[in-house]
């Protein structure tokens, strides 16, 4: 035995499914911990403005609802300059950020209460466009809306810059039906959502 501890072959191999054993023994904690993560959110409190990103209008949307009515002056705007595609198949188009708005209104919220921003197809642009929003009108603290596993990449995309112009922003997600961060890599949905939120991680931050 002690002659194969001395081969570096042998300790490798050793350390190695000593590493996959323990990955097997915490995989839930550790699978966990990774949906905590991406699920970045702060207590839900009223603020000068609530901006619904452009992405998943019914998700996004219905939360904007729920919002509404437990913060009855909150203000929201809505973004989203994509046109979804399956709008298409009822011979309309209608920006992402329409096709929220709708949804909210039909859902009771009045409509001197939404406004919408249609200049933006990714989030990256919406940070940009929501910032010189806020600039033109002297706005100093907002709540963005996102589906939740998306807010850790939104913080990093919406925080240094609206910091930077004094800006405060709260980040607050809508949460899908089917799965949560503690229990998503048991649903099909939840396994590519989190797997698609961490690769664009690792884009934005390769590309910005």
């Amino acid at each position: 035995m002690k002659k194969l501890w001395s081969k570096r072959w042998f300790k490798f191999c050793a350390i190695f499914l000593v590493f996959i054993f323990g990955l097997f023994i915490f995989r839930n904690n550790i699978l966990r911990g990774i949906g905590n993560w991406l699920v970045s959110e702060d207590p839900l409190q009223e603020t000068q403005a609530a901006f619904i990103l452009g992405g998943n209008s019914f998700e996004r949307g219905m939360e904007a609802v729920m919002m509404s009515k437990e913060l009855p002056q909150q203000k929201f705007v809505c973004t989203g300059g994509n046109y979804p595609l399956q709008i298409r198949a009822l011979d309309t188009l209608m920006f992402e950020a329409e096709l929220t708005r709708h949804l909210m209104k039909r859902n009771g919220v009045a409509t001197e209460r939404i406004e919408i921003l249609t200049g933006s197809r990714s989030t990256m642009d919406e940070s940009f466009e929501i910032l010189k929003y806020c600039q033109d009108r002297g706005i100093n603290k907002i709540t963005v809306v996102s589906s939740s596993f998306h807010l850790r990449r939104v913080r990093w995309v919406f925080e240094d810059k609206f910091k930077d112009a004094g800006i405060t922003v709260l980040f607050h997600g809508s949460d899908p039906d089917d799965y949560n961060s503690e229990n998503w890599w048991k649903n099909e949905e939840g396994l590519i959502m989190a797997n698609n939120e961490l690769v664009k991680l690792l884009y934005y931050a390769i590309k910005y």
